[in-house]
Order: C-alpha cells, then sequence, then structure tokens
C-alpha cells in the first residue's frame, strides 16, 4: 500500500504559516476545487518540483490575492482588513518566501519518516507567475485548503500531478467545493419555466368551445370616437364644478359694500367746519461768495478729522522700531522694579540691636553714612561692640563681586553665609550700560573670593572688581 502524504503536507502549511505570521493556523475543510472559486480572481502561482527516490512530482501552489495580502500585512504588522485584490511585488515576495518555508519543511518531514516506496526528496521552485482565475480550466487535481488563521479566513490552492495522486489520498478523495447560492440562482429559473408551462396547459385545457366563442371581437372605431368625446366632457364639466366651489369657499363672490347706518330723523347734528391754515416760513436767501471761505480753517478741520497720517516706507519702519524699543524699556523697568522691591522687603543682616540708624536709599549709597573718612562706625551686635575702621576715599579701591543675574534670594542667602558685616546688593549700570548687580563691598578680597566661590557653585557667572566709592556711585546714579 502507498504511503500517504496528506497529513504532512497540510501540516507543512499550518506550521510554516504559525512561524511566518506568529498566529494559529489550522484547515476547516479541504475540497476539490470549483470554477467558481477562482472565477474573476488574481492568483500568484508558485510551481515546485520534488525529486523523490523513485519518481518526480511537480506541486503548484495557487495564492489569491486577498490571500497573499492576508500574508503580507500580517508579516509587516499592518492593519489585516485592508486587504488588496491585485498582487504586487511585496506580497509575490511574501509567497515566495511562504512556499519556499512550506516545501522545505515538507521535504524534512519526508526524509525523517523514511517512507520506503517514497525514499528521500529534494525539492527547487522551478517557476512562478500572476495568473487570472477564468483563464485556468482544467481544476481536476486542484485542490481547495480553507484555513482559519485566528478568526480570519485563508484559502490556498494546491494543483498535483498524476505522479503523486497515489500518494495523497485523503486530499484525492475530498469532495467538490459546493456553492449554495449559485446552485440556487440555477435551480430557480428552471422552476419558474416549469410552473409557467403547467399553467397555460391547464388554462388551454380549462377554455371550452362556447367561451372561445364569446371573446370580444374588434371594437368598431366610431364607438371609440364617442367614448373619447364623452370622456373629454365629463373632464371639462368636472374642472369647472371644482373651480366654483374652491372660489366660492375663498369668498370670491360675497358681496363687498359697506353696510349704511340708518338715520335718526328725532336727532340733530351741528355742522362744524375746519379749516387748516398752513403757513410756509419764507426762505431768506443767501449770498455767497467763494472769497469768504476761510481755506486755512478748513484745513485745520480737516487734520483732525483725518485718522491715519500718510507714512513712507522709512518713516514706518522707524515708526515700528521706536515702538520696539519703547517696549523693551517698559520690560526693562518692570524687571528692575520687581528686583527693587525684593531687594527691599527685609534687610540682609539680622540685626538685634543698632546704635545709629543708617537710611539706605532704594540704590545702596555708601557715603559718609558707611564709610567714614576719620571717625569709626560702632554696630552693636550679640551685646558686643565691633568697631570697623575704614580709611577708604575717594581715590581707594573697594571689593566688589559683579555680576548680571536678578537671583535675588539665592544672592541674599550667599552673602549671609560669607558672614560679611557691610556688604549689600545693588542694581548699577558697568561701563556698557546694561544691568548689572554689585555685590559689596567686602571687609577683605578673602570674604569676596568667598563669595565668588558660593555663586559659581549655583552655575552663576560672577567676576571681582575693584572700583571706587565715586565710580560706585555714578554707576548706580547715586550722585
Amino acid at each position: 500500500m502507498a504511503s500517504d502524504l496528506s497529513k504532512l503536507i497540510q501540516d507543512s502549511l499550518t506550521i510554516t504559516l504559525a512561524g511566518l505570521l506568529a498566529k494559529d493556523a489550522k484547515i476547516l475543510k479541504v475540497t476539490k476545487a470549483h470554477p467558481f472559486d477562482i472565477e474573476d480572481t488574481q492568483l500568484l502561482q508558485v510551481e515546485s518540483t520534488f525529486d523523490f527516490s523513485n519518481f518526480s512530482s511537480k506541486f503548484s501552489y495557487l495564492v489569491p490575492a486577498k490571500s497573499a495580502s492576508l500574508i503580507f500585512n500580517t508579516m509587516m504588522g499592518s492593519p489585516i482588513t485592508d486587504l488588496s485584490e491585485e498582487i504586487d511585488d511585496d506580497a509575490e515576495d511574501a509567497i515566495n518566501e511562504f512556499v519556499s518555508n512550506a516545501c522545505g519543511g515538507l521535504t524534512t518531514t519526508i526524509n525523517a519518516a523514511e517512507f520506503q516506496d517514497v525514499g528521500q526528496t529534494k525539492f527547487n521552485i522551478s517557476h512562478k507567475e500572476i495568473l487570472n482565475g477564468n483563464d485556468i480550466k482544467n481544476l481536476e487535481t486542484t485542490f481547495r485548503f480553507e484555513i482559519d488563521l485566528e478568526d480570519h479566513e485563508l484559502i490556498l490552492y494546491i494543483n498535483f500531478d498524476e505522479a503523486i495522486l497515489d500518494h495523497i489520498t485523503e486530499i484525492a478523495s475530498s469532495e467538490i467545493t459546493v456553492h449554495q447560492e449559485r446552485k440556487i440562482q440555477e435551480e430557480e429559473p428552471e422552476k419558474v419555466e416549469e410552473i409557467s408551462t403547467q399553467d397555460n396547459n391547464d388554462i388551454n385545457e380549462e377554455k371550452t368551445p362556447e367561451e372561445e366563442e364569446e371573446t370580444p371581437k374588434d371594437i368598431d372605431p366610431k364607438t371609440k370616437k364617442l367614448k373619447l368625446l364623452v370622456m373629454i366632457i365629463g373632464g371639462v364639466l368636472s374642472f369647472i364644478i371644482l373651480s366654483f366651489f374652491i372660489l366660492l369657499f375663498m369668498g370670491v363672490f360675497d358681496d363687498e359694500t359697506p353696510k349704511k347706518e340708518p338715520i335718526d330723523i328725532n336727532t340733530t347734528k351741528k355742522a362744524t367746519k375746519k379749516v387748516e391754515v398752513i403757513q410756509y416760513p419764507t426762505l431768506k436767501k443767501v449770498d455767497f461768495k467763494t472769497s469768504d471761505i476761510n481755506k486755512e480753517r478748513i484745513n485745520k478741520k480737516l487734520e483732525q478729522l483725518t485718522k491715519y497720517q500718510v507714512l513712507n516706507k522709512e518713516e514706518l519702519e522707524a515708526q515700528k522700531l521706536a515702538e520696539k524699543n519703547r517696549l523693551f524699556e517698559l520690560e526693562r523697568e518692570k524687571e528692575l522694579l520687581e528686583f527693587s522691591k525684593k531687594n527691599h522687603e527685609e534687610p540682609v543682616f539680622i540685626k538685634e540691636k543698632e546704635l545709629t540708624k543708617i537710611e539706605v536709599d532704594k540704590k545702596t549709597q555708601f557715603k559718609e553714612e558707611t564709610f567714614s573718612k576719620e571717625t569709626p562706625k560702632e554696630i552693636l551686635k550679640d551685646k558686643k561692640t565691633i568697631i570697623v575702621e575704614t580709611t577708604n576715599t575717594d581715590s581707594s579701591k573697594i571689593f566688589y563681586a559683579v555680576t548680571n543675574s536678578l537671583k535675588y534670594s539665592l544672592f541674599k542667602t550667599l552673602v549671609q553665609e560669607t558672614k560679611t558685616a557691610q556688604a549689600r546688593i545693588s542694581i548699577c549700570n558697568d561701563t556698557s550700560g546694561e544691568t548689572t548687580i554689585y555685590i559689596g563691598p567686602f571687609e577683605s578680597k578673602e570674604l569676596r573670593t568667598k563669595m565668588i566661590e558660593l555663586t559659581e557653585s549655583n552655575n552663576i557667572a560672577i567676576t571681582a572688581e575693584d572700583i571706587t566709592e565715586k565710580d560706585f556711585n555714578l554707576r548706580c546714579n547715586l550722585e
């Protein structure tokens, strides 16, 4: 008895689909192909030749366009619902890979089974082309495989030659595909014809000679004209009657004459005469002279009425630039005002007691109140008297730290960490006129260096600058 390869062929299809598409594949039905299956359908034919030990056989895989599109879209992760009815190059490559893997898996399985009548085998893809289903006439050895691919229907066809038919007895014994809708459509016209012929026969049988004699003869032409005339007259009369009733309901025939009130003879009425007197005012003539026109006054009024002035292109650009500068200055003043408010919310150093009160302007002014040329200032701190001796003059240098950042709260904390007794935060302008923050003066360069290190640790650029008290007051507008 010949070996049956039907199960191995079906398993090669499902295992290859599961491996390529990562989806569960299951063959639902195997039937013999019907011409209606491939009618008006584009298919890709891939021929594979199997060389067995004792014979050679050719398998022709026929894949419809929708099945090819389903396999390609699943491989690429594209939407499965959007299936094409034409085979393109991408779908052709995907089907070629699928058939090659399926044939390879089938060859491996057959060789592992070691069938004596079949022996060892190998395959090669010999030919592939795109066909139209209407052009395929011989479907005697072509079988239809209906596969369930996770709730998606996948249809494949395989055409076997006669050499392998003895080894696929299970597939070869499959019944032909049944198209119930086409079968009903073909049977209905036959039933209608049978019923109509039967009715005609019954009618012919039921007719008697007397009924045949009573069949109406041709109508006389004069009677036809008479009937037509009567119908026309009846239609005209009905139209006139209908129009009359419509006009009657619309009130066309109602009497519109006004009703006269009865005159009472016993009463007398006095006749009153009403005379309306209309007085027309006399208009004065205006003696108009063109010399009376004040041209200067009219031109001034016209200039007041003009909403926009006519400007050339250069004037418009200058106007836009001036407006842009004005907005920039407003924004800059706003930032400086906010910074100034924060600068004077509270003092940098907390003092329990002060021997003398020093009044400081909005922009810190270091004059004789802070630096004395001869007499030092005494400041009471923690119940101890600290004498700050300063011998600075207008030409002596003062130690400052300069930055462009406006982070007041951070600088305030850092100044307190340096433990300086006199450094303040001031808003000034540098030599180029840009807004700059001056922190100082420091009692020594060591304190200023500590302030610079603390500021740079917070990723803020800061530099050291030694200037005189006069230069500081000029830059900060204190003189």
